[in-house]
């Protein structure tokens, strides 16, 4: 049987007025992701991850 660990993240943040708010996303989801952070939901400004532990 699968086991997983959960991140909870609230992620918040200022965008200045040069930034693009999908860049400035994908890079936090891909940093995540580069550490095996799957996205497993949203709430708001609350992101839930799941990583399957081995």
């Amino acid at each position: 049987m699968k086991q997983f660990e959960y991140r909870v993240e609230d992620i918040q943040f200022q965008l200045k007025a040069n930034n693009d708010f999908s860049a400035v996303m994908e890079e936090k989801l891909n940093f995540l992701g580069k550490d095996g952070w799957e996205l497993a939901g949203v709430n708001g400004t609350v992101f839930y991850f799941k990583k399957e532990v081995k």
